[in-house]
C-alpha cells in the first residue's frame, strides 16, 4: 500500500469516526466531502496500479538488458579474439609487431595490385568520385551516384537512329 493510499484510508477513517456517511450526510458540504473521499480513493488505487505496472516493466527491462549484455559478449567475443592476434602496445592502434620491412613492402604491392581491379569514375552531375570493380562492372545495369542519386551512365540514343 502506498503512502497516498494510507493517507486516504486515514481520512476515510476520520470521516467514519465523525459518523459522516452517505446516510448521515445532512448538507451539501458533507456530500461534497464524501464524493471527494471517494475520488481520492480511486486516484490512490489507480496510482498503486500504475506503480505496480511500472515496477514490472522495470524488471522486464533489466532482464532484457542482461540478456542483451550476454548476447553482446557472445557476438563481440569473436571480434576480441581477432584483435588479440595483433599485438597491442596500449596506444589504441593495432600494430603488426614482428613483421620486417620486406613483409610490409610485399603487403603494399599486394594492395596496389588489388587497386588495379577498380576503376574511378567522376559523376557528371555532382563531381563525386565513384569506384567500380572492373571484373564485376556491367554497363547495362543502372549505376546511380551515391552522392546525388542521378544515373552515372544515362542511355544515349544511337547515332544510326
Amino acid at each position: 500500500m502506498s503512502e497516498i493510499s494510507k493517507k486516504v484510508a486515514y481520512i476515510k477513517g476520520m470521516a467514519e469516526g465523525m459518523e459522516l456517511t452517505a446516510d448521515t450526510a445532512k448538507d451539501a458540504k458533507d456530500k461534497l466531502l464524501l464524493q471527494m473521499l471517494d475520488a481520492l480513493d480511486l486516484i490512490a488505487e489507480e496510482l498503486d496500479s500504475i506503480r505496480d505496472r511500472q515496477d514490472e516493466a522495470e524488471r522486464y527491462i533489466d532482464e532484457l538488458d542482461s540478456d542483451l549484455g550476454e548476447l553482446e559478449e557472445a557476438v563481440f567475443e569473436e571480434d576480441d579474439e581477432d584483435e588479440d592476434e595483433d599485438e597491442d602496445c596500449g596506444c589504441g592502434c593495432h600494430h603488426h609487431h614482428g613483421q620486417d620491412e620486406d613483409e610490409d613492402e610485399d603487403e603494399d604491392e599486394e594492395d596496389e595490385d588489388d587497386s588495379l581491379d577498380f576503376i574511378e569514375y567522376e559523376c557528371p552531375h555532382c563531381g563525386a568520385s565513384v569506384y567500380y570493380d572492373q571484373s564485376a562492372f556491367d554497363l547495362s545495369e543502372e549505376h546511380p551516384c551515391p552522392s546525388c542519386g542521378k544515373e552515372l551512365f544515362p542511355e544515349t540514343p544511337d547515332e544510326d537512329e
